[in-house]
């Protein structure tokens, strides 16, 4: 089963999830329950989850706090937000960190659980990825591997990813994966990873002439407004905001 955190401050909401829901019915089980952003970190610190039920909404830190301070521990954890509907534009700041899944209350109950079976499903299929991929190590070629990663990077790029992180969801070590990738690219993964995202930030400054420069490194994996300048300027010779002026 997977383990699931509940971070609620009304208390009225938070019991009626943790009650109403056939959590083991449908593969879950609760095992902390919080009123605030601050007491979930300390719950997830004592014992990681699978899943965070949080609303977006709470004192201390808020569910997006609490979302981005996990998501530096650990990449994999789902996260469903429930929102008011004065807080629609904060929810879609919440989307952007790949949430799974954002519920306007009142909650529906049905809308809950359709949701909690397509993240069952995710687990479920993910795990038997890794378990296939672990089965046919040997059996995949050198291309193949590098097609895989490759796959990865671009799909993956907006995130907050690492050679580490692919080498912990495919059952390869990083050494191998970087020895793989290099000989065929005649690059590191990492240089591939900075290019891919410098070529689409390069597409979105000429696309989106109003959109922030900051913005538009955390559409492409830097969050750091000053490392994405850092590493633009490095691969182009000109800040983002000069090569913005020098493309019209």
């Amino acid at each position: 089963m997977y383990k699931v955190l509940i971070a609620e401050d009304e208390e009225l909401i938070r019991e009626g999830i943790k009650n109403i829901i056939p959590w083991e019915e449908l593969g879950f089980y609760v095992v902390h329950c919080a009123s605030d952003g601050g007491e979930a970190l300390q719950l997830w610190d004592k014992e990681s989850v699978d899943l965070v039920v949080t609303d977006i909404s709470m004192p201390e830190k808020t569910g997006l706090d609490l979302l981005k301070e996990i998501r530096q521990q650990d990449k994999r954890v789902r996260f469903i937000i429930l929102t008011g509907y004065d807080e629609f534009s904060y929810a879609k700041e919440a989307m952007r960190h790949n949430v799974h899944n954002y519920i306007l209350k009142p909650i529906r109950t049905e809308e809950l659980r359709e949701t909690l079976v397509e993240i069952v499903n995710y687990f479920d299929a993910k795990s038997q990825r890794i378990r296939t991929l672990s089965d046919k190590q040997h059996d995949l070629s050198q291309e193949e591997i590098y097609t895989l990663m490759v796959n990865y990077f671009k799909e993956n790029y907006m995130q907050d990813i690492s050679l580490r992180s692919l080498a912990d969801s495919i059952g390869f070590s990083q050494e191998y994966l970087g020895k793989v990738f290099k000989k065929i690219a005649c690059q590191s993964p990492s240089k591939y990873l900075t290019t891919l995202r410098i070529n689409q930030a390069k597409q979105l400054l000429i696309q989106y002439k109003d959109m922030e420069v900051s913005r538009i490194g955390e559409l492409v994996g830097y969050k750091d407004a000053f490392y994405f300048s850092r590493v633009f300027k490095l691969h182009t010779s000109m800040t983002p905001s000069e090569y913005r002026t020098s493309s019209k």
